[in-house]
């Protein structure tokens, strides 16, 4: 019973420490092998460093000295060290080193300074611990620590301008690779933006086209369209300032833009659409498959006299989520295709959200041809959750 309580307390308490702040309002790492990250405490860092120094002198000296003797030296000398670094550190970085003389000089003397207050400040503090200063003054201190432990202080004041410099240029480095990231990021966003610009225009234009064509011998099938027009623009408008949307909102403008399509074309052109329910919820960019559909239209039924066919599918292939708009158009008739403004802004939209790869095909064949688009990253909603 006791070893029950005891196992439950523990785990208490350390599900308690993982949840709560340990240092510097940053929490503990959630693995328990994870090793501590230092940028999350400087302060214990700061100070595990200190000790690891005085450590290892401690070492070199242990088969030479009473372990008592080099235990309060190293403790008053590095102890002295952590406190003058507080107030070294602010000078490292107000006067870095550079090509010019006038910071070496000056780390040069101040770190003299500094080593010398730190030795004798040292020394004296474990001689009065130690009860081995006798009748020497402060002055015949500071004199006995500067022929014995001064280079080895100076080397420590170097050695932690070094380690602040090292630090401070690692620090800039990232902050020069996030603004870079940034500015990607806000140079893609403009990219996209103009992008959709260029499209929404586009098919725009062909469908207001094909109403002024219509208007001229069959006004009530214009008004149809100008109709499925309105709506087809409040779907684009309110849609046209998102990254992503689902796959169901995206089905639904090009099902909108099939209406407008099929009043045009009446029994010369057929669809199949093919989406499965469970993945409607995939997230897709805005305004991907209508271009697709809109090229097979017009490279695939519009040139027959007789019409024809276009599939409409999605599916999942791996990590990959895949879409197609597949035509029947015989091949005789692929030489006439090509990347036109809407499948150029495509591939142009792909390439610069999930970067250059083969992200978007268009494969011909002999009884059609296949708009393909493969979007990285994909996990059924199953999955993900």
């Amino acid at each position: 019973m006791r070893f029950l309580v005891a196992t439950r307390a523990r785990r208490t308490r350390v599900n308690t420490e993982r949840r709560y702040v340990a240092d510097f309002g940053q929490k503990y790492c959630p693995d328990d092998r994870c090793p501590m990250d230092i940028r999350k405490s400087p302060r214990r860092a700061y100070c595990a460093a200190w000790a690891l120094a005085g450590l290892y002198n401690f070492s070199r000296g242990a088969f030479y000295a009473p372990w008592s003797n080099l235990f309060v030296y190293n403790v008053a000398y590095f102890s002295l060290w952590a406190l003058l670094g507080l107030i070294a550190i602010p000078l490292m970085r107000r006067f870095p080193l550079r090509l010019h003389w006038r910071p070496w000089a000056f780390h040069l003397v101040v770190g003299a300074l500094f080593a010398q207050v730190d030795v004798t400040a040292g020394l004296w503090a474990s001689m009065r611990v130690l009860g081995e200063a006798g009748n020497m003054s402060f002055a015949d201190i500071a004199v006995e620590a500067f022929k014995s432990c001064f280079q080895l202080s100076l080397l420590t004041y170097w050695c932690l301008l070094g380690c602040v410099q090292g630090l401070d240029a690692q620090k800039r480095m990232h902050r020069q690779e996030n603004q870079i990231a940034e500015h990607k990021a806000a140079h893609a966003q403009a990219q996209l933006q103009m992008l959709k610009s260029q499209l929404q225009p586009h098919f725009l234009f062909n469908t207001l086209h094909a109403v002024s064509s219509l208007m001229h011998y069959d006004v009530p099938t214009a008004d149809r369209m100008l109709d499925r027009l309105s709506k087809l623009l409040r779907i684009a408008l309110r849609d046209s300032s998102v990254a992503a949307v689902s796959l169901k909102t995206e089905m639904t403008f090009v099902e909108a833009y099939l209406e407008i399509e099929k009043i045009r074309f009446e029994n010369r052109l057929s669809v199949t659409l093919a989406i499965p329910a469970e993945l409607n919820e995939a997230s897709i960019p805005p305004l991907i498959l209508q271009p697709l559909v809109e090229n097979a239209i017009k490279h695939g039924v519009a040139p027959r006299a007789a019409g024809g066919r276009i599939v409409v599918r999605a599916y999942q292939e791996q990590q990959h989520l895949v879409l197609e708009v597949e035509d029947d158009a015989p091949e005789m008739q692929a030489s006439a295709r090509g990347f036109g403004i809407g499948l150029s802004n495509t591939r142009s939209r792909l390439d610069t959200l999930y970067g250059a790869g083969r992200h978007f095909e268009l494969i011909r064949g002999g009884m059609g041809t296949i708009a393909r688009i493969r979007l990285p990253g994909f996990q059924p909603a199953g999955l993900a959750a």
